[in-house]
């Protein structure tokens, strides 16, 4: 009899722990940015750091340049969306190996990105091992950016150097993201020293009149938002395509629920009051997702999706659900700076005979 009585716990025990440890659902921890510091004044910076001759071909060389002259180049853009910085995004993803995005502001090329691995980066080439990209590359460990009057000296950690490395050339600055896993250049984003500055993306000393920070309104940061969103989406795809991975379908209706849940992990990070927070489970089931199996990524205080996307790839839970072959079906929602992308496994639908 007590024997039976101990099975009988057991069994409720597993029961118990399949209910709450439901293996077709995974839930990485939030994913934070690296903290930078507030940018502190100085008056001992100089322009002192070296400056390379800045590219002579490829997509850089349009940094400057009007947006007719890129649009003579690589044509119209599919998209066009508005960025938290002052530029629109020219998104340009009718093939993910030419996958690139182009910051255009006043009708003039500010920024580009991209993680293509057809397009030109010169002097770079997405996909080179880091090991030869080192051979060539003059790395400062403080990298200084003249911008009017004030001068702004940004300083780039050991981390950083393995991740994302910051290189000044003459009127140029490029951001070399890294896959530290696979040591290799996954994507390079060229810009101008505004851009840079705005950005903030290491910490930062100053000597002058600081810029200052440009707030979008509530609507137009719903607008950033969306386009943050549909960017983490393809972002994720041309990354799976590097890994040998099949791009993700867009699920909208699990789009809805990443949404609601990043709105909620923004209110819980800022609400003085414990608020209730649901789990992927729970979430999916209100939202009358069916699947077979699902996984959430989330991260936190990233200022764009490309560098959100690109901390998921050097995170390696994170990693290891982006490039996950069992998944088939996503969706994805921003709120400020949360963001949420859920992958989903679900049968394909067969039409039926007519």
């Amino acid at each position: 009899m007590k024997d039976l009585l101990r099975i009988m716990i057991f069994l409720s025990i597993v029961l118990i722990g399949l209910f709450y440890l439901d293996p077709t659902i995974s839930e990485n921890d939030v994913l934070e940015a690296p903290r930078t510091v507030d940018p502190l004044p100085s008056e001992e910076i100089t322009d002192d750091s070296l400056d390379i001759d800045r590219p002579a071909t490829g997509i850089s060389t349009y940094i400057g340049k009007s947006s007719e002259e890129w649009i003579g180049a690589y044509g119209e853009p599919i998209r066009i969306e508005p960025s938290a910085f002052g530029y629109d995004w020219w998104i340009y993803n009718a093939s993910y190996a030419h996958f690139m995005m182009t910051g255009v502001k006043d009708g003039k090329v500010v920024q580009v990105y991209t993680a293509g691995v057809a397009a030109d980066a010169a002097p770079y080439k997405i996909g080179q091992n880091l090991d030869d990209l080192y051979r060539f590359t003059i790395l400062e460990n403080e990298v200084t950016v003249k911008y009017g009057e004030t001068i702004y000296t940004f300083n780039v950690t050991a981390e950083d150097m393995d991740k994302r490395i910051l290189v000044k050339f003459d009127g140029v600055y490029a951001q070399l993201y890294i896959d530290s896993l696979d040591r290799a250049l996954e994507a390079v984003r060229f810009m101008d020293a505004e851009t840079l500055v705005r950005h903030q993306p290491y910490d930062m000393m100053f000597s002058g009149e600081l810029m200052p920070i440009e707030m979008p309104s509530s609507k137009m940061q719903q607008s950033i938002d969306d386009a943050n969103a549909k960017q983490i989406v393809d972002l994720v795809n041309v990354y799976r395509l590097h890994h040998q991975t099949k791009p993700l379908n867009l699920n909208p209706p699990t789009s809805a629920v990443a949404a609601a849940n990043s709105e909620d992990m923004a209110k819980q990070n800022f609400s003085s009051e414990e608020l209730e927070f649901k789990d992927l489970h729970a979430r999916l089931e209100e939202g009358n997702i069916a699947f077979e199996q699902a996984a959430v990524n989330t991260a936190a205080r990233y200022f764009d999706a490309a560098e959100t996307v690109h901390g998921w790839i050097n995170s390696d839970v994170h990693r290891k659900t982006l490039l996950s072959d069992q998944y088939n079906q996503t969706g994805v929602g921003v709120f400020g700076k949360y963001y949420t992308q859920i992958f989903l496994e679900k049968e394909p639908v067969i039409a039926s005979p007519q």
